[in-house]
C-alpha cells in the first residue's frame, strides 16, 4: 500500500516523501528522528541475538562478542554498502528456506505433532489465546496491531518496493512473500514448541532454536541452521545501519542545516553516523535491556504510532496539512512512551483489554483529525495531494508496457502470470494449513 504509492512519486527513501508532500522542515525532522529511534531499536536485538548465537558457539564473553560484532558490521556497512544487504538478503531466504523446511521438521519429528499438542496438559493454556499467563484478548490485539501498523510504514521494508521494475513484479512479490512469511514463522514456532517437549526450561528464552540446532539435528544442518541465524541478523542489521547513516547525513543534517551535502561529504557523514549508531547500540545491546521479542515490540510500535497516521492521511485527506503531521507524530510517540512507562512503574492501572499501543495509535490518529479541521493545507500542499491522486503506479506499469512492441500480448501475460501464481499458492496454502489444523486440532 505504502510502498506502490512512494515509488509511484519517485520517493528515494520514506523521509523524501514527508519532504515532498509537506516542504516543511520539522516535519521532515521529527519524521526522521523517529525513524531513527525505531532503527536503533532494531538495531539492538539483531547485536543480542548475534551475541546469543554466538556465545554458544565460541567460548567469548557475550559483551567482547558484540563488540566484535558490531565491528564487523561497520566493516560489512562500509565495504559492500546496499549491494551487500540485497546479498546477505539473498542468502538469509534461502537459509531461512532451508531451516523452515528442513530443519525445523526434524526437531518436530523427533518430539512428534501428538506431544505438542499434549503440551497444554504439562503448560497449562499453551495453546490459548492468551497463553500460559492468560493475557487479556486486548493483548492479542494490540500484538496484531504492532506488526500490521508495523510493517505498513516500516522503511526496512516498504523500501524493498523501490528498485522493482513495475507493478507486476511488486505484485508477484507480494503474493509469494504472504506465503512464505507465515510457512516459515509456523515451523519454526512449532519447531521452538517441540524443544519445549525434548529440552523443556530452556533459559533465557531467545536460546531455545540455537540449543535445538547445536543439539537435536545433524552437525551440518545445524551449522546451516546457525548460518541463517546470521545472516539474517546481518541482514537486517546491516540495512537498518546503512539506513540510519543515510538518515542521519542526507536527511537529519542537510533539514537541520538547511544546505546541500556533496555526495563525498555526504558519504563520509553517513560513515561517520553510522560509527556514532553502531557504538550506540553496541552499549544498549551489552546491556541487554530486555528480550529481543519486546524490544522489537517497542521499536515496531513507535512506528506505529508515529507515522501510520500520518502518512495514511497524507495519501488520503486532502485537509492533511503539515500542522496536524507534526500534532499526530508528537502526540502518538509521547502518548505511548509515557502511558507504556507509567502503567509500567504502576503510577496508572490501564483498562482491561487496553494497552498503551491503543492509546498512542488513536491519539495520534484524534489530534490529527482535530488539527486538520481546524486548519487549512497550503497551497504546495494541496497541488502535491491532487499528484498523488493522478500518479498510481498500476497506470505507470500499464502505460510503460503497452509502448513496447507486442505491448498488449506482454501485458496479458503478465497478467496471467500474475493470476497464476496467487491461485496456485492459495491451492497449495489450503492444503499446508489444513493438514496442521487437522493434526494439531486447535
Amino acid at each position: 500500500y505504502v510502498g506502490r504509492k512512494l515509488k509511484a512519486l519517485n520517493c528515494q527513501t520514506m523521509p523524501d516523501f514527508f519532504e515532498k508532500r509537506f516542504q516543511n522542515k520539522w516535519v521532515s525532522v521529527i519524521a526522521i528522528v523517529i525513524m531513527i529511534i525505531g532503527l536503533l531499536g532494531y538495531g539492538v536485538i539483531q547485536l543480542i541475538g548475534a551475541g546469543l548465537v554466538l556465545s554458544e558457539i565460541i567460548n567469548i564473553p557475550f559483551p567482547m562478542l558484540i563488540m566484535l560484532f558490531t565491528a564487523a558490521l561497520l566493516v560489512f556497512c562500509a565495504l559492500g554498502g546496499m549491494y551487500g544487504v540485497v546479498f546477505t538478503d539473498t542468502l538469509m531466504f534461502f537459509t531461512m528456506l532451508g531451516i523452515a523446511a528442513i530443519i525445523a521438521p526434524m526437531i518436530i519429528g523427533q518430539a512428534g505433532l501428538t506431544n505438542i499438542k499434549e503440551l497444554a496438559e504439562t503448560i497449562p493454556y499453551y495453546w490459548t489465546i492468551g497463553g500460559t499467563e492468560q493475557r487479556p484478548i486486548g493483548w492479542s490485539i494490540s500484538q496484531f496491531l504492532v506488526w500490521i501498523l508495523f510493517f505498513t510504514c516500516t522503511p526496512a521494508l516498504v523500501s524493498r518496493v523501490f528498485p522493482a521494475k513495475n507493478d507486476f513484479v511488486v505484485l508477484k512479490s507480494a503474493v509469494i512473500g504472504v506465503f512464505f512469511a507465515p510457512f516459515m514463522q509456523l515451523l519454526v514456532f512449532l519447531a521452538a514448541s517441540a524443544m519445549q517437549v525434548l529440552q523443556p526450561g530452556i533459559e533465557p528464552a531467545d536460546r531455545v532454536m540455537v540449543v535445538g540446532f547445536m543439539d537435536y539435528v545433524p552437525n551440518f544442518l545445524g551449522g546451516v541452521g546457525l548460518a541463517g541465524l546470521m545472516a539474517s541478523i546481518m541482514s537486517t542489521a546491516s540495512t537498518l545501519f546503512v539506513l540510519t547513516g543515510f538518515a542521519l547525513a542526507r536527511d537529519l543534517i542537510e533539514h537541520l542545516g538547511n544546505k546541500q551535502l556533496s555526495e563525498e561529504k555526504g558519504m563520509i557523514i553517513g560513515r561517520l553516523s553510522q560509527v556514532v549508531v553502531g557504538v550506540i547500540v553496541c552499549v544498549i545491546a551489552i546491556a541487554q535491556p530486555s528480550s529481543i521479542y519486546w524490544i522489537s515490540v517497542y521499536s515496531g510500535a513507535i512506528f506505529a504510532v508515529g507515522w501510520l497516521p500520518t502518512v495514511v492521511a497524507s495519501l488520503e485527506w486532502r485537509r492533511m496539512n503539515s500542522k496536524a503531521a507534526i500534532g499526530s507524530m508528537l502526540a502518538g510517540v509521547v502518548s505511548f512512551v509515557g502511558t507504556d512507562e507509567m502503567a509500567k512503574r504502576g503510577f496508572i492501572t490501564l483498562p482491561e483489554n487496553i494497552d498503551s499501543l491503543m492509546i498512542g495509535c488513536l491519539t495520534g490518529v484524534i489530534v490529527l483529525v482535530i488539527i486538520a479541521l481546524l486548519t487549512k493545507p497550503n497551497e504546495h500542499e494541496l497541488e502535491y495531494f491532487n499528484q498523488i491522486k493522478s500518479t498510481t503506479l498500476s497506470k505507470k506499469t500499464i502505460e510503460y508496457i503497452l509502448a513496447e512492441p507486442n505491448g498488449v500480448i506482454k501485458l496479458k501475460k503478465q497478467y496471467k502470470q500474475t493470476m497464476v501464481i496467487a491461485l496456485s499458492f492459495i491451492v497449495i496454502s489450503f492444503f499446508l494449513w489444513g493438514f496442521f489444523f487437522i493434526r494439531l486440532g486447535l
